[in-house]
């Protein structure tokens, strides 16, 4: 096949259904959607601001400048851009990240922070105060189609877009596979990575700037009880035999600081940006 018969927006479709397969088979909370999990996020992002001041900077803004925040989390950017800028809109669909989201939002006393409850995907261009100046999409692209995900970005965007994904395997990728097998009886089916992406922008026309990096992320827990409540979500785990299994392999993978028990997630980056001001 040559390369530009190659659909990458359909290999998209095709590895991304691959990867919710548990999410199907598995009825689980959202991983998200509790308020623990949500504020312990919010807590861990605020540890990271050389990181988080990085980022910002990378982000090119002003005062005047209206902001589209996709997968807006907790607040992690979308609370430090709106201390800066005019508007933020911030796009979050579980209900733990929101309900911390807008605590942040009161904590801070802004005033100029638009909350859409709903995944990209189900979001109205109409519901949506475009056009902006700069969008930001965080590995918040976990969507079915990735095409109609840009697409829409576009419609929205008379500026600059910025979208973090990643590059090769996670740390959570590398975990998962570990034990999945076990837990699922099936082998563990990874996210599709920046190289599909690039692909499929490069199709659409769109020939983003690229900057590769390492991310190290933790994630500390007081107990190791306290770690399992808090991956059984991420694991799937539906029953007593697979919460014992994925014991286990936390306490092999865990890391002990004082009193504490540490994730240590290591994996790499890449950020695409470009302009559509022109």
């Amino acid at each position: 096949m040559l390369y530009d018969e190659i659909d990458w927006g359909e290999i998209w479709i095709e590895q991304m259904k691959l990867h919710n397969e548990a999410d199907e088979q598995v009825q689980q909370p959202d991983r998200w959607g509790t308020y623990e999990n949500a504020r312990r996020f919010w807590q861990s992002s605020r540890k990271s601001g050389k990181r988080l001041e990085k980022t910002l900077k990378d982000i090119q803004h002003d005062s005047d400048s209206r902001i589209l925040d996709i997968g807006a989390g907790p607040g992690s950017m979308a609370i430090p851009l709106a201390q800066r800028v005019s508007h933020v809109t911030a796009v979050e669909p579980a209900d733990g990240m929101t309900a911390v989201l807008k605590e942040n939002i009161e904590h801070y006393n802004l005033d100029n922070v638009t909350c859409i409850q709903k995944t990209w995907e189900d979001v109205a261009v109409e519901e949506l105060d475009s056009p902006y100046d700069v969008i930001v999409a965080s590995y918040a692209l976990h969507v079915p189609n990735i095409r109609e995900a840009i697409e829409k970005i576009q419609q929205v965007s008379n500026g600059k877009v910025y979208i973090y994904w990643f590059a090769g395997p996670t740390s959570w990728d590398k975990n998962y596979s570990r034990i999945w097998p076990q837990l699922h009886g099936r082998q563990y089916h990874p996210s599709p990575k920046c190289d599909v992406l690039y692909n499929v922008l490069y199709s659409m026309g769109i020939y983003p700037d690229m900057e590769n990096f390492e991310l190290t992320h933790e994630t500390r827990f007081s107990s190791l009880d306290e770690a399992v409540e808090h991956y059984k979500p991420h694991y799937k785990i539906g029953n007593k035999q697979q919460e014992q299994i994925l014991r286990s392999h936390l306490e092999q993978i865990l890391e002990k600081e004082g009193d504490e028990l540490v994730q240590v997630g290591r994996s790499s980056r890449v950020k695409m940006s470009w302009d559509n001001s022109h």
